[in-house]
């Protein structure tokens, strides 16, 4: 059997791991679970680009699911806190039960020593709580986000204590390597209020002051001479550069670069793609609200996207009250009282918020959205919003939007990269769809040394013209490393593998650097791994069959929609469908074949000139969409049948009664005197258009359109054992664009509510829904479908006039 060996051009980015980090939504002390999660995501490579989303550990809110899947994690974590966590975020409770304990310790005959050991231990191991993720819950996190995992979703557990380790690196191992001048790392000042600590700690990360000691670093806290509010609007974009003469750390234009967050983008780039990303239009979105879900969105969409803020409700509250309060008492006659501190963080951050939209002066608006307020609330605390601000009140409302959540966009988020290791190229080889030789991995550019076992990195590939769904079963079958199922995965931005190596045996990079060899699975081998874990297997059914081929004498998915989707090359299909009551002049049609066929005439009509009509049947002939004949009428039995050029020399043998006679005069079917030239369209491309297929061809077409990596299509399968009635469902559209499945159903006739039934069946099985389903007809749909299709999951309706060119 030949092999067919093909060129794939691959490039390869090396980037850290991206992480989201789980915290109880449901704890009175999410604040502090928040601020330990921000400080161990401090000391990890990358760790500033990492999420943090709440849960019960049964459920994860919508909005939630959408940023986990766009930002498609390779490592998810669970932060749990324990009792030493208390002495923070519950001092007295914490206190009550330290000196309990004292008081047992020291009733022990000969054991007044070592309390403070033990109990800080003993703390530091007890949970405060039975935090953990569902079995269930880990079962969804993998097929939907196809994280790197083992036994369940969750890889790593952190405590206060415990901190990442493999494959994650410690910039605090690293640092030493790095090429660029650090100097003294900055540090926040030590916060008491927890609202305040979280929006700073947001922006800078925290660390202890040890943290970098042995990298010989010194960290050193701003002084507490700065004022707090100087800090906050520092830190959230503010262009006021406060400073105070003489102190050390300065909050000057270089603070962030050498905070901790800032040092964990050590050699880190960001990127949008290019034709989503228009800086000049960006909104500034502002979450507003005090819950564990409003602070969350914000943090987590703001790794995501610049110009993503916090605003307390708390604080909003308090500014609107006091400038009502100082209102009436100007009013009265009275002095004004001093504002507190939040009723001054919440007007200081609604006007640098205003700020960063240009003051309205650009095309910038700013977008208020909340997890825990409805549209009412949020059209009402608008008011309160623009109210607090130094300008003018009616210009402020009229630059803001208030969204509901499922409005905020995730369409544009930023990457992150190892800075000038984002574009590495190679050429390979691929053998029916393997590669030939290994894959040479880009390794890390930009420290002075790679040191092994300490610094670990991902390595993700895009092969050009091929882009897999995320799936948990894919990784390992496209780029296999040491037989393993967790060290590769299909992410959404390429396919991932560890590196340098999962086992490290040699102190040189070159001996331990994986280099593996890179498999293409085709479409149908991604469809059968998509419904692998639900029995379901797909092949391709006999319209299947004749779709395929279709295209393939087409020239491809683009001709043939091409083809079809023009009015005038259409209609010469059209005419090839007709039957004897509806036949236009040209063409034939044969009673005995069922069929018709078309001489230059019934062509030239739809092409509307003799010389078009004649390129086409040039350009059709050599493609074997058609074929030139005669059709010849029996002198024995009077069967009239059409005979190809390859059955005929001077003679003719009759299709039905097998007689071999001469053809003259009497033999030209309608009394012709010359015979005419009628051409036969192909069986399986006349099946292909008497199946309705390109209906399903028009919708491919068009989504093929929309694709910027990769489109892969296998139209017209079979699902086995599907539920429901019978063991086999057809399903008309099924690809995989840019990496994310579209399943659909086309008719030609209308739209039935049973048409969807299949699709409810689909979307509540335990696998990852598809990313669109598509519904699509050439007749009207009626509202009652319409109502049933909306119950589907991002389903959507297609019509003729989306699809033809009438």
């Amino acid at each position: 059997m030949d092999q067919k060996a093909t060129y794939q051009n691959i490039t390869a980015t090396v980037r850290p791991p991206r992480c989201v980090i789980f915290i109880n939504r449901n704890s009175d002390y999410w604040k502090v679970a928040a601020d330990c999660a921000i400080a161990k995501a401090s000391e990890a490579w990358g760790g500033r680009y990492f999420l943090i989303v709440p849960t019960d550990g049964v459920t994860i809110e919508d909005k939630f699911w959408e940023l986990l899947e766009v930002y498609s994690p390779d490592h998810l974590a669970v932060f749990s806190l324990t009792f030493s966590d208390l002495e923070g975020a519950d001092p007295e409770q914490y206190n009550a039960t330290k000196e309990r304990y004292k008081k047992a310790w020291g009733a022990k005959e000969g054991q007044a020593d070592g309390f403070e050991d033990w109990f800080s231990g003993s703390a530091a191991q007890s949970r405060v709580d039975e935090f953990a993720i569902s079995d269930e819950l880990s079962k969804e996190l993998i097929y939907r986000l196809s994280p790197f995992h083992f036994s369940g979703a969750i890889d790593t557990h952190l405590t206060t204590r415990s901190g990442f380790g493999y494959p994650f690196t410690k910039i605090a191992k690293v640092i030493s390597a790095t090429t660029r001048h650090i100097g003294l790392v900055r540090l926040p000042p030590a916060i008491g209020d927890l609202a305040m600590k979280l929006l700073i700690h947001s922006e800078v990360g925290v660390v202890s002051e040890d943290h970098y000691v042995d990298a010989g670093f010194i960290a050193k806290p701003l002084a507490g001479s700065y004022d707090i509010l100087d800090i906050l609007k520092h830190v959230n974009g503010s262009r006021l550069t406060s400073t105070i003469e003489d102190a050390e750390p300065r909050l000057d234009d270089d603070f962030l670069l050498n905070t901790p967050f800032g040092l964990s983008m050590l050699h880190l780039g960001q990127y949008y793609r290019a034709d989503r990303h228009m800086e000049y239009k960006e909104p500034v979105v502002v979450v507003l609200g005090d819950t564990v879900d409003d602070f969350c969105l914000y943090y987590s969409l703001s790794r995501m996207h610049e110009g993503v803020k916090w605003l307390p409700l708390e604080w909003l509250r308090a500014s609107s009250k006091a400038l009502n309060d100082r209102r009436k008492r100007r009013e009265r006659g009275e002095e004004p009282r001093e504002f507190t501190r939040d009723e001054n963080a919440g007007r200081a951050l609604v006007n640098l918020f205003y700020e960063l939209i240009e003051y309205g002066h650009q095309e910038k608006r700013l977008q208020l959205c909340s997890m825990s307020l409805n549209q009412r609330q949020l059209v009402a605390y608008r008011t309160q919003f623009a109210r607090c601000s130094y300008f003018d009140e009616s210009e402020v409302t009229s630059n803001i939007d208030c969204l509901p959540i499922e409005s905020i966009s995730t369409a544009c988020i930023l990457r992150v990269f190892e800075t000038n290791n984002y574009v590495n190229h190679r050429s390979m080889v691929f053998v029916d769809g393997k590669s030939v030789s290994p894959f040479e991995t880009p390794s890390i550019k930009n420290f002075t040394e790679v040191r092994l076992s300490e610094h670990y990195w991902l390595t993700s590939l895009r092969v050009e013209g091929y882009q897999p769904p995320s799936l948990p079963e894919l990784g390992p079958k496209i780029v296999n490393l040491h037989g393993s199922t967790t060290e590769s995965r299909v992410a959404e931005d390429g396919i991932v593998y560890q590196c340098p190596n999962s086992m490290i045996f040699s102190n040189e990079l070159d001996a331990v650097l994986v280099r593996p060899k890179i498999e293409m699975p085709d479409v149908m081998d991604l469809l059968n791994a998509y419904f692998a874990d639900v029995g379901i297997a797909v092949r391709y059914s006999d319209k299947g069959k004749y779709f395929n081929d279709s295209i393939r004498r087409f020239g491809g998915l683009d001709s043939l929609g091409a083809f079809i989707k023009a009015k005038a090359t259409r209609s010469v299909l059209e005419k090839f469908m007709q039957t004897n009551k509806n036949a236009e002049n040209g063409v034939f049609f044969v009673r005995t074949d069922q069929r018709s066929y078309l001489d230059l005439d019934a062509i030239t009509d739809s092409m509307g000139s003799p010389q078009h009509a004649a390129d086409l049947v040039d350009d059709l002939l050599t493609k074997e969409i058609i074929y030139r004949g005669y059709i010849l009428k029996c002198e024995r039995c009077s069967l009239s049948s059409w005979y190809s050029l390859d059955a005929l020399s001077s003679v003719f043998i009759c299709n039905r009664c097998s007689y071999q006679q001469k053809f003259t005069q009497r033999h030209w079917k309608n009394g012709m005197v010359e015979p005419r030239w009628c051409y036969k369209l192909a069986e399986t491309v006349y099946q292909f258009y008497e199946k309705n297929s390109h209906l399903t061809a028009q919708v491919l077409y068009r989504l093929k359109t929309q694709s910027t990596y990769a489109f892969h299509y296998a139209p017209e399968i079979d699902l086995i054992d599907f539920s429901g009635p019978g063991n086999s469902r057809e399903m008309d559209v099924a690809c995989i664009l840019d990496g994310q499945i579209i399943f659909g159903e086309c008719k030609t006739e209308t739209l039935k509510l049973r048409d969807v039934v299949k699709f409810e069946e689909l979307v509540r099985m335990p696998i990852k829904n598809p990313y669109r389903i598509i519904f699509a007809s050439t007749q009207n749909v009626s509202e009652d479908f319409k109502k049933r299709m909306s119950g589907v999951p991002k389903s959507e309706l297609m019509v003729r006039g989306d699809l033809y060119d009438d």
